[in-house]
């Protein structure tokens, strides 16, 4: 006769380990629907969006062409106010040329008495070059007398900085006397 098992004797299997979920990228895609007329019929707000964009494109269009008229008119209008400043500097450089030829014909008499005849007349003479200057600055037109400085300045750059530099000594001498009037 054959024994009976008992539960003492009996092996229990451990319980197996569940293999692991299988990736959702094995698993096959579902088929698409084919796309047809209707399918794009069905996308208002997508049509709305293109309708959108290029309202906004044209407005664009219109704005940028409008402000570059308006840079342009203000360009034009800035240029004119720089030339009609610039006119008005040439003008009293001019007088104040003027003035400064004046005063050097009227100091030559002094200088004749204090230092002698010749340096009187290097006083006329200088006197005679400045009131030359200032029917210069008079007669010409500003893009005139822009071209003539560039040749000048191209020709004898020593000259042209020595030049500014007592130009500049005597606007600083003629500023510093009207200020202490």
């Amino acid at each position: 006769m054959a024994k009976a098992a008992t539960p003492a004797t009996k092996k229990v299997a451990a319980p197996r380990p569940k293999a692991p979920a299988k990736a959702a990228a094995t698993k096959a895609a579902p088929a698409r629907k084919p796309a047809t007329v209707k399918a794009a019929k069905d996308h208002p707000i997508r049509d709305q969006i293109a309708a959108t964009r290029d309202t906004i494109k044209s407005e664009a269009s219109k704005k940028a062409a409008s402000l570059k008229s308006e840079a342009s008119t203000l360009t034009k209008q800035a240029s004119t106010k720089a030339r009609d400043a610039a006119n008005k500097g040439k003008d009293k450089a001019a007088e104040a040329v003027g003035s400064l030829a004046k005063l050097l014909e009227d100091s030559a008499g002094t200088v004749d008495t204090k230092f002698g005849k010749q340096y009187g007349d290097y006083a006329r003479s200088a006197a005679t070059t400045v009131a030359g200057l200032a029917t210069t600055l008079d007669k010409k037109d500003l893009d005139e007398l822009a071209a003539s400085t560039r040749d000048m300045v191209k020709k004898n750059p020593a000259i042209a900085v020595g030049a500014a530099t007592v130009i500049g000594f005597v606007l600083a001498r003629m500023l510093k006397g009207s200020s202490n009037d």
